[in-house]
């Protein structure tokens, strides 16, 4: 190192990975609001394609070994395939799971004080869509619906998106 030059701190990394494009799309929205260019994090988000549950944590599982990830963290509905076999095999493989309950729709509704309980996966997404004019995929309903102020205020009631803000803030 040359003298006077003031050493560089290593960034925190985070991995996560999200079940399909709706929920990629939710988590850039949050990185957008979070993470800012010099924080000391950097956070990579990879699409799994759906699949199910053990897909997206044998997905992240695998992506996290490609590279040394300080986190690894999976995004995933619950409704297809969530089970103990799944639950063991991210515990096995140091993937932290944020599970939506049964899906994202849900979590999204519960966003805007929504009561989403005792609703299947297609009555929450036909009501997600009633409600912001669009379905979770699209990348608009983020910025229009999600502002900072919105999640700010729900995230303290919701252990999911408080933990998913955690891990963009570098502690996890």
């Amino acid at each position: 190192m040359k003298p006077g030059q003031v050493p560089r701190k290593t960034a925190r990394t985070v991995l996560l990975a999200g079940e399909g494009d709706s929920e990629v799309l939710f988590m850039q929205h949050l990185k957008r609001l979070y993470v800012q260019r010099g924080s000391g994090v950097a956070v990579t988000i990879k699409n799994a394609r759906g699949k199910g549950a053990g897909h997206v944590v044998d997905f992240a599982s695998r992506h996290s070994r490609n590279a040394a990830f300080d986190v690894t963290a999976a995004l995933l509905d619950t409704d297809t395939d969530w089970n103990d076999k799944v639950r063991t095999m991210a515990r096995k493989a140091k993937v932290q799971v944020l599970a939506c309950e049964p899906c994202l729709e849900a979590v999204l509704l519960q966003v805007h004080d929504v009561r989403v309980h005792e609703r299947t996966t297609a009555e929450l997404k036909r009501m997600f869509a009633a409600r912001f004019g669009s379905v979770a995929s699209d990348e608009v309903v983020y910025a229009k619906h999600f502002s900072m102020l919105q999640v700010e205020a729900a995230h303290p009631r919701m252990p999911l998106l408080a933990e998913l803000i955690r891990l963009l803030n570098g502690q996890g």
